[in-house]
């Protein structure tokens, strides 16, 4: 039996709880439900799981600049978070090293709202488990039509994604100005090593970053979930890792995309190229924090 073998069998009877305690309120996406409040009723249980796979060493390097963030969120700002995604344990391996800062790091992390797609409350009881218990607003990404040829179907998946984008913004909109800071993964996927443009930074976070005063970069080190090529999420691979999280300094949102619309060559997307600098800089980021992350690997 290889360790990823023992892992899934050490967890079965855990996630089975998960799957039998969770609320499962949100089978189903619609205009109605975009907004939903973290249930908290499986918190101890994922992070029964979480305490198993993170390694020493785990933490949060610049922690502070999310503490002044928050604070801005406070004083009525409208604050964001752009945030690397390798894994749907990206969220709950976060949220679980905040706490590990205290007081702050609780008043932080039950300020968080995270922009998620439908996936992951529609497609498995056991995503959905874990999914719950963190506060989001659920969009329909443009990734989900990508498989509907039927015409009649498709007309129907751009309905039904037009009314939840369109609930979901107007949520989005009441909550930036409501103390609560606005997690979004601008490459809008988990990044898939045999796929390159999954790291690439969608369009639209040139809109959120008009939209917002302050913000935050995240990059992440480290992997406690590996996606398996060829399965479904429910498949995906645990395993032990160092998990860093890098908060960059605070940034003000209109002078960055100043700065970066500078350096626009005539004719180039304005929106991607302000993304596409959103994602350099995070991979910046991830490359500082990488080599000490590696150091800290090899003492184990």
């Amino acid at each position: 039996m290889d360790s990823t073998e023992k892992l899934n069998k050490k967890f079965q009877k855990t996630i089975m709880k998960m799957i039998e305690n969770a609320p499962h309120k949100h089978t189903v996406i619609t205009e109605r439900n975009v907004y939903q409040e973290g249930d908290t009723r499986n918190k101890d249980l994922m992070q029964s799981i979480l305490h198993e796979l993170m390694l020493p060493g785990s933490g949060i390097i610049g922690f502070n600049n999310l503490k002044e963030l928050y604070k801005l969120a406070l004083e009525g700002k409208r604050c964001l978070i752009l945030m690397e995604h390798y894994s749907n344990f990206d969220i709950p391996c976060f949220y679980d090293l905040m706490e590990k800062e205290g007081e702050w790091g609780d008043k932080v992390a039950k300020s968080i709202v995270s922009v998620a797609g439908v996936k992951l409350n529609e497609e498995s009881a056991l995503v959905r488990s874990f999914t719950e218990i963190f506060t989001r607003v659920v969009i329909f990404p443009k990734s989900g039509l990508e498989k509907i040829s039927a015409r009649e179907e498709l007309n129907k998946a751009q309905e039904r994604r037009k009314k939840i984008n369109l609930a979901a913004l107007k949520k989005l909109f009441e909550l930036r100005k409501s103390g609560r800071l606005i997690l979004v993964f601008p490459a809008g996927t988990r990044y898939r090593p045999w796929d390159p443009s999954t790291g690439k930074g969608q369009k639209e976070i040139d809109s959120y970053i008009k939209s917002y005063d302050y913000m935050v970069f995240i990059a992440i080190n480290g992997n406690t979930l590996r996606l398996n090529p060829n399965g479904k999420m429910d498949e995906d691979i645990p395993a032990p890792d160092i998990m860093i999280y890098t908060v960059s300094k605070v940034n003000k949102c209109r002078e960055y995309r100043q700065k970066v619309l500078k350096s626009l060559a005539p004719g180039e997307d304005i929106k991607q190229h302000v993304v596409d600098a959103v994602m350099g800089d995070l991979k910046k980021i991830h490359l500082n924090t990488e080599q000490m992350r590696k150091n800290l690997l090899n003492k184990e």
